[in-house]
């Protein structure tokens, strides 16, 4: 049950969205389920979530956190330890979000939603009871998609003034997979390394070298989920790492396993909603 929990939508998102929402995932168990421990990685991407069925706790680093609301911005996940547990029906959609998106729509930086849940309906530049209540009232999928949709369509139109250049490297560091050195991102960007590590650690929520690890790592799960090859370590060639002793480091970093007891384990279903967008840029 577990195993088939979450899965993509293949989905069109609506024109003026594009460069906010990157996918839309959904889950639902169908029966109750008691999930103790379950482990949680960075993907690159916060989330705008609700929890249709019971609402999941969470551990970040031996600290407990538990959601005030059904309703959440769930930012990035950073240099953390991060597991949940859930007791009950589980139901959720999520809005995987374009990694400036919580900024440019939400008015705060990614630093602030690091490793947290936070209450969509306080958080937000516009009122947000409606959306709730409508959400907590209607049990269709599609239509509770197009609620989420049209409320980030009334958020788009209070966008904070971009920053092009932070935008072109997010774009660089998805488009090569993460396989990008820094300095080329600041030399693109046309500003200095310093400013372009503050500026972008700020906004994201993480800092650039450690993003492209993430991007890097979730693109070898996005092969793994789509390739007919079982050979991990080829997997990890295609994705720049130059030998098999690098990407196992990665990986117990990133992952806290080697890849082979992580494949082999008990979490090992988790690699399914760990990946990159098939929108991703």
């Amino acid at each position: 049950m577990v195993k088939d929990f979450a899965k993509k939508l293949d989905y069109d998102t609506p024109a003026e969205l594009q460069n906010s929402v990157l996918g839309i995932i959904v889950g639902k168990s169908y029966k109750p389920v008691t999930l103790t421990g379950q482990p949680m990685y960075a993907t690159g991407f916060p989330l705008l979530v609700f929890s249709q069925g019971v609402i999941p706790q969470f551990q970040i680093n031996d600290k407990e956190l538990i959601p005030e609301s059904p309703l959440n911005i769930a930012g990035q996940i950073y240099n953390a330890s991060v597991t949940f547990s859930s007791d009950g029906i589980m139901d959720n959609l999520g809005l995987v979000l374009y990694p400036t998106a919580i900024y440019y729509l939400f008015h705060k930086p990614g630093s602030y939603y690091l490793n947290r849940w936070k209450d969509l309906v306080s958080e937000s530049p516009i009122d947000g009871r409606l959306l709730y209540k409508k959400l907590i009232n209607n049990s269709d999928q599609e239509h509770r998609i197009l609620l989420l949709l049209d409320y980030l369509k009334g958020l788009n139109k209070n966008r904070l003034e971009p920053i092009d250049w932070l935008d072109r490297a997010i774009a660089s560091i998805l488009q090569s997979n993460g396989i990008i050195q820094q300095s080329i991102l600041a030399e693109q960007a046309g500003v200095s390394m310093r400013h372009f590590r503050r500026v972008f650690k700020n906004i994201i929520g993480m800092p650039p070298k450690y993003y492209c690890k993430v991007i890097q790592i979730n693109t070898v799960f996005h092969l793994m989920n789509s390739s007919a090859s079982d050979k991990l370590h080829h997997l990890a060639l295609d994705c720049g790492y130059y030998d098999q002793a690098h990407f196992i480091k990665d990986f117990n970093k990133f992952i806290g396993a080697s890849p082979e007891n992580f494949l082999n384990g008990h979490h090992a279903y988790v690699k399914s909603y760990l990946g990159r967008s098939s929108k991703s840029p």
